[in-house]
């Protein structure tokens, strides 16, 4: 999502080929560990609300799957981030993943709300993009989902 609100709690826009190649890698990252990022739409109007989802990364040297979303300025403060970020957590952790992580800027407040929202826990400050973020933490017991 380039809208340039959105964009500089991203680290800043991003050129068209960037995004074409967020979609293969978004693709192929389906293919192999079935579960990714998608995007969301408002079914009144098909305006974009968002892209939601998860995928793996690396944080700090450690592999992890992170939650991430990015919404639309539009439809900000309107709950679509939790509404959003929820099945796509549940989804990750049907997949038999243990533990998700999600990390903001350290001043995005409404992030960490969504977060907290989630049942996820703050757990530290880290050093994302050069820029200082704080990461936070869910496991399957934290939402007393069973193991399959």
């Amino acid at each position: 999502m380039n809208n340039p609100r959105v964009a500089d709690t991203l680290g800043g826009p991003q050129p068209r080929e960037q995004w074409e190649s967020y979609l293969r890698k978004d693709i192929a990252h389906w293919q192999v560990h079935d579960f990714g990022a998608w995007h969301a739409f408002e079914r009144s109007t098909d305006q974009l609300v968002g892209r939601i989802g998860s995928h793996i990364t690396l944080v700090e040297g450690v592999i992890e799957v992170e939650l991430a979303w990015a919404v639309h300025p539009d439809h900000w403060g309107q709950g679509y981030a939790t509404e959003l970020a929820a099945p796509a957590r549940d989804l990750v952790f049907s997949r038999g993943v243990k533990s998700i992580v999600a990390f903001t800027l350290t001043d995005n407040t409404a992030s960490r709300r969504v977060m907290e929202k989630l049942g996820m826990t703050y757990e530290r400050d880290i050093v994302h993009a050069d820029l200082p973020h704080v990461l936070y933490r869910s496991t399957r017991l934290d939402l007393n989902l069973l193991p399959e």
